[in-house]
């Protein structure tokens, strides 16, 4: 066990990790304001190719060494790394920063199912308790609506749904690969070969693009999603977990969904409604219970 001040350290490192992914909802609708949402989500990807590269060959990561290890890698990197970051960014485009950040907070308990589900092990009775309670509030999100601030949409709720989904696939696949080759090698190579692949799509789709039209606000929203999201948030959030104990320093990130919340309402001047309030106390409520069991 740590001392305290390293202890304390390793904390504050967790929690700085989930106030930054806490803020990447608010970065990513930033970031669509100035920008369609497929060119902002190929770039959060593709811009964070040239840095995990230079670091995983800086610090010689090593890559799979087997067929079924490789075809890990790529789930991870489709489901997590293109999947996931397309789909929510063109999902945000179409709902409210508040919606968004709490479908998000989500991901955890798909990805319990998904891992249990591919260990064809049956989660505990408490777990089913929490996972239902936080679906309870995840109905309640999706199915309320605001006024015209921050108006959310059905679609675009759904299509952020359909982002956890492939988040929880991605983590899960990348959890596997990962005991082989570690979890900086799988982000590192993740990231690597979903770029590789959304390069083209990017350049066919931007060549009539006008670049210097692009308000400052959303490069500053690429900017975030791409070094603090991808890059800072990972380095901070494995530092921290490796010194103070997953065990530990795990639940700080109920902090991130409640960031999200309150710079939706603060950015974004989105309505702090009773049914969005119901719903995340379900939600979080719902998550901390499953996690116990």
């Amino acid at each position: 066990m740590p001392s305290p001040p390293i202890f304390l350290a390793a904390l504050a490192a967790g929690l700085f990790s989930a106030v930054i992914w806490g803020a990447t909802p608010a970065a990513t609708a930033f970031a669509v304001l100035g920008m369609e949402p497929l060119t902002a989500g190929l770039l959060r990807t593709v811009l964070a190719m040239p840095i995990v590269l230079i670091i995983a060959i800086m610090a010689k990561l090593p890559l799979p060494g087997t067929r079924r290890e490789w075809a890990l890698l790529l789930i991870s990197s489709l489901c997590g790394f293109l999947g996931f970051t397309l789909i929510f960014t063109i999902g945000i485009a179409q709902t409210s920063t508040s919606h968004a950040g709490l479908i998000l907070a989500g991901v955890p308990l798909l990805t319990g199912l998904a891992g249990a589900l591919a260990a064809r092990a049956m989660p505990s009775r408490l777990w089913f308790a929490g996972a239902a309670i936080a679906i309870t509030g995840e109905v309640i999100l999706i199915t309320s609506r605001g006024g015209a601030v921050g108006e959310a949409t059905l679609s675009g709720d759904l299509l952020c749904v359909m982002s956890t989904l492939c988040a929880a696939i991605g983590y899960v696949a990348g959890s596997r690969v990962s005991e082989r080759i570690g979890t900086w090698a799988t982000t590192a190579w993740g990231i690597t070969l979903a770029a590789t692949i959304q390069i083209p799509i990017l350049w066919f789709t931007t060549t009539e693009m006008n670049w210097a039209a692009v308000p400052a606000a959303a490069w500053g929203g690429v900017a975030y999603l791409v070094v603090m999201s991808a890059v800072v948030a990972y380095a901070a959030w494995y530092w921290s977990l490796s010194t103070g104990g997953v065990v530990r320093v795990s639940p700080v990130q109920y902090a991130q969904p409640l960031v999200s919340l309150i710079l939706a309402v603060v950015l974004f001047s989105e309505p702090m409604t009773m049914p969005l309030i119901v719903a995340a106390v379900l939600i979080l409520g719902g998550i901390a219970l499953a996690r116990r069991g």
